[in-house]
């Protein structure tokens, strides 16, 4: 507006150039030039009045292109060009082979397309529906360092991450102290936000670190921990677009207020531990939280509280424990598949096909597909194996019970008197040397039964002795003892018909 001042004044008023030039603010030269030129070309202000500063400045001043027009593209045809992916030297190329004099330079066309680009409407006020999304993030550490604490062992101060969380609809924030950007840390802050919020919202909004993005861009491929996350808890992942912040405006506001009044809090106290530093984040939270907003004269918890609360989804009974997943490409013969450095049984039936292992803190479950299978409790033995029974084939299920334990225990279910024949063959002699004998009698079982193997068991041990052979003969007295009695007939049918012809001659001889 300072042109617009000047020429007013000259031509409206009695003033000298440099009083002019020091109301207005320019030099005495522009002045008297301006002066000039009204004179020459009789100047009055009523026809100058309702020209725009721009229109007084080609009026009164020079171009700095010396006159020269040079023909400015579309810029918003340039800028559509380069959305879809064009670059502006192949642009500028195309736009200056047409008319290699009457064009602007390259920096000519860069510069003006900076220019271009502030003046378009980039930032939309959103309007956010209570319950319905949660902005996520990680703090920087380029205006406030990250919190620290003092190491027990060591007395080093160990730099720790802040996870950051903030419901848009109430902008009600959470904050977290934990060691790491990992997957396990990641996820273990939301459950905390979670139970923190009272409940889950419809959609969560993260940034696309590894810990939550495996790929990302329109198709983002979720990482598999934090997808099954958020299948229990019923919540839609939505990570925001790379390289655009405004995405998630929101928590980037939170993180900055988290830094300015809690962050720089903690700085100016002394913590020994992680679970001391987030005591103190969780005191600063609550007052921040509890702090009356400026804009909305309402604290961030009021406004939670009138609002969102009841519009988040119920959490489920049981918290998301987070697990590690294993593929495992192919059950081998022993169908006994490797999990971390121990192996773990299953069905037999599965040999040769592909699992999945889950690995939580106390059991590894193992799923085929979507079908869980089998579930062990975790075992750290390296090297060592677990096996459950029912997953054995029939002859390798036989074959493991040839224990002296498992033979001890088939003999008390036979009966007591067998029971004590089979321990005395046991501690006869090695233990192991005793299961062919253990067989034997498990054989005499199922010939003539448990009943009368326990019978005999207790005759034989009451002749003071464990000799197989007499356990055979009193089951063999038994049996022919307990058989039916046969009436005797000749054994050939030509020896029956001898007798008959000879009792027939006697009689004729009398």
């Amino acid at each position: 507006m300072k042109i617009h001042d000047t020429v007013r004044l000259v031509l409206t008023t009695p003033l000298s150039d440099r009083e002019i030039a020091d109301a207005v603010g320019v030099s005495k030269t522009t002045v008297g030039r301006y002066r000039r030129l009204a004179d020459a070309k009789h100047l009055r202000w009523s026809d100058l009045a309702h020209l725009t500063p721009s229109k007084l400045t080609q009026r009164f001043n020079r171009d700095p292109n010396g006159n020269k027009t040079r023909r400015a593209p579309d810029f918003a045809e340039f800028q559509q060009r380069l959305d879809e992916g064009a670059t502006l030297q192949v642009l500028w190329e195309d736009y200056r082979r047409e008319d290699p004099h009457g064009t602007l330079s390259y920096s000519q066309l860069a510069a003006r397309m900076r220019r271009y680009r502030k003046t378009l409407p980039t930032g939309m006020r959103m309007s956010h529906e209570p319950g319905f999304k949660a902005y996520v993030d990680f703090a920087g550490f380029k205006r406030i360092p990250l919190p620290t604490y003092l190491d027990a062992t060591t007395g080093k101060p160990v730099t720790v991450q802040l996870f950051v969380a903030v419901l848009p609809a109430s902008s009600l924030i959470f904050a977290r102290c934990v060691p790491s950007q990992k997957v396990p840390d990641f996820i273990q802050a939301h459950i905390d936000m979670l139970v923190y919020f009272g409940g889950a919202p419809l959609t969560i909004v993260c940034d696309n670190l590894k810990s939550a993005v495996i790929k990302a861009g329109r198709q983002a491929v979720l990482q598999a921990d934090y997808k099954e996350f958020a299948r229990h808890y019923r919540i839609a992942i939505n990570p925001a677009r790379p390289f655009r912040p405004r995405d998630k405006a929101t928590v980037e506001t939170s993180v900055r207020i988290v830094q300015d009044h809690i962050v720089a809090r903690l700085h100016q106290r002394t913590h020994h531990s992680i679970e001391e530093l987030n005591a103190s984040l969780a005191e600063l939270l609550d007052e921040l939280n509890r702090r009356p907003m400026t804009e909305y004269r309402k604290s961030r918890w009021e406004r939670f509280e009138a609002s969102e609360r009841q519009a988040l989804q119920p959490l489920p009974t049981e918290p998301f424990v987070y697990a590690k997943w294993v593929a495992i490409p192919r059950v081998p013969k022993d169908y006994h598949v490797r999990v971390d450095h121990h192996h773990y049984s299953v069905p037999h039936a599965l040999t040769g096909q592909r699992l999945t292992a889950r690995l939580t803190a106390d059991r590894v479950e193992i799923f085929k597909e979507t079908e869980q299978v089998t579930s062990h409790a975790r075992s750290f033995e390296r090297g060592g194996h677990t096996t459950d029974p029912a997953h054995l084939s029939d002859d390798h299920r036989a074959w493991s019970e040839r224990t002296p334990e498992h033979m001890v225990a088939w003999a008390k279910k036979a009966g007591p008197h067998v029971a004590q024949f089979v321990r005395n063959l046991i501690g006869k002699s090695h233990p192991l040397a005793a299961l062919p004998a253990c067989d034997e009698v498990k054989a005499l079982a199922e010939k003539h039964g448990t009943l009368a193997l326990n019978q005999a068991a207790g005759e034989t041990l009451h002749l003071n002795t464990v000799s197989l052979g007499t356990l055979r003969r009193i089951l063999s007295k038994q049996s022919q003892a307990n058989a039916p009695a046969k009436t005797t007939r000749p054994r050939h049918r030509y020896a029956q018909g001898s007798k008959a012809f000879a009792r027939q001659v006697k009689e004729a001889a009398c």
